[in-house]
């Protein structure tokens, strides 16, 4: 209470200028902190997530899809606290802290990296490339049929020059694609011409398959692939292609091309999201149950194809190279399944937010590229490019002095 002093003659008196708390300041305060609550909670069951198969209880799976998100709120209700100068700054600095692993496979600086993130693949680095036969590229790219935002052949043939002439310019070694498709003997002729520097492929056609024209995923490697294996999981259209690619180190390498299950949630729903659309709580609730719906059902198929998969890397007898879309986050089982033991070459060599996913506020890192230790990583780049909703993920990598796997 504060006041002022005044005086009348001999006698004195004080003026009362106190002010009552305000109602709206105590509503607010504890809407505050239930909104610091809720998103710490929310984070903290998405790094449960990551121990937790969705085929068991999906519901933890979810809070790691959001966890990209979440992370912000924590931060936003961090800095929010600590202007107000309260102690409830403690709960998301807290919620931070114990999932400092988890951030760091979400954004990356360059403090204390020896490799030169801002080297170009220019036609020097790529001729010193060539002639160290234990340097080699990776670039993985899901390229949404090479249709995305095209409406006729002509667009998807312009799509198909446009990705052909990104990959020469990066010049990989060996090329992982996703929902790779043609559609009649014509792109098949044409991509052979684009990519002839990759005379080696293996193909996984879900749908077709006859003379190369199909949709599935495929394999381009400058060296030779010595044996293949083709998976497509039971109840989805999503596949894994396996490949024994001989490098010029003499190493044989077994790459494994997923495309794990997606979330299946259709163009519109993804509009309704970014837009923040809200039309009636009746029209609200019956989205969020169809969208939950889709969400449980596609998380558990996903959950028994990592299973899958990871039993397969494990049995390799080839350092594994293991590469794709898989649908899901770095905040999730289905990454830390997958990556098992292998090196992420973003958190090794990536810088800034990472993310591959160009939807939903550019906010998701969903396709990879692991390694086993034996290699190191030497760059990592992710061009946002206009020709899919995911962007590639190039990585240059080589052969270490060690000898494990």
């Amino acid at each position: 209470m504060s006041a002022n002093r005044h005086s009348s003659g001999s006698e004195y008196y004080y003026i009362d200028q106190s002010r009552p708390v305000r109602f709206w300041r105590i509503v607010f305060d504890v809407f505050l902190v239930l909104i610091t609550l809720l998103l710490s909670g929310g984070l903290a069951m998405g790094y449960l997530s990551t121990g937790i198969s969705p085929e068991r209880n999906w519901v933890f799976a979810f809070f790691g899809l959001g966890a990209p998100f979440l992370y912000l709120g924590n931060i936003v209700m961090l800095l929010l606290w600590v202007i107000r100068w309260r102690w409830w700054a403690l709960v998301p600095a807290l919620t931070l802290l114990f999932g400092m692993g988890h951030l760091g496979r979400l954004i990356q600086f360059d403090f204390g990296k020896e490799y030169d993130a801002a080297a170009e693949e220019n036609a020097g680095a790529i001729a010193a490339r060539r002639k160290d036969p234990s340097q080699f590229a990776v670039l993985t790219y899901n390229v949404h049929g090479f249709t995305y935002g095209q409406d006729d052949h002509a667009g998807y043939w312009r799509t198909v020059d446009s990705v052909a002439a990104y990959v020469r310019r990066v010049q990989p070694d060996v090329i992982c694609f996703q929902e790779y498709e043609t559609m009649q003997g014509g792109d098949v002729r044409r991509i052979d011409s684009l990519y002839r520097d990759w005379p080696y492929r293996a193909y996984n056609f879900i749908y077709g398959g006859s003379n190369d024209i199909g949709y599935g995923t495929a394999i381009f490697s400058r060296f030779p692939i010595l044996e293949a294996q083709r998976t497509i999981f039971d109840q989805s259209s999503n596949s894994l292609l396996r490949a024994d690619v001989l490098l010029p180190s003499g190493d044989t390498v077994r790459l494994f091309n997923n495309h794990l299950q997606s979330t299946q949630v259709d163009e519109r729903s993804q509009q309704r999201v970014e837009r923040f659309v809200v039309r009636g709580e009746e029209a609200t609730g019956k989205f969020v149950r169809s969208l939950g719906s889709h969400l449980r059902i596609n998380y558990r198929r996903r959950a028994i194809q990592v299973d899958t998969v990871s039993r397969m890397i494990a049995l390799s007898p080839y350092p594994a190279i293991v590469a794709g879309d898989f649908n899901d986050t770095p905040v999730s089982y289905t990454y830390k399944k997958m990556r098992g033991g292998l090196e992420d070459a973003f958190v090794n060599a990536g810088s800034g937010y990472g993310y591959t996913y160009n939807r939903l506020f550019a906010m998701l890192r969903i396709d990879y590229v692991f390694h086993a230790p034996l290699f190191e990583t030497e760059g990592y780049r992710s061009d946002r490019l206009p020709w899919s909703d995911h962007n590639p993920v190039f990585v240059r990598m080589r052969r270490g002095q060690t000898a494990t796997r």
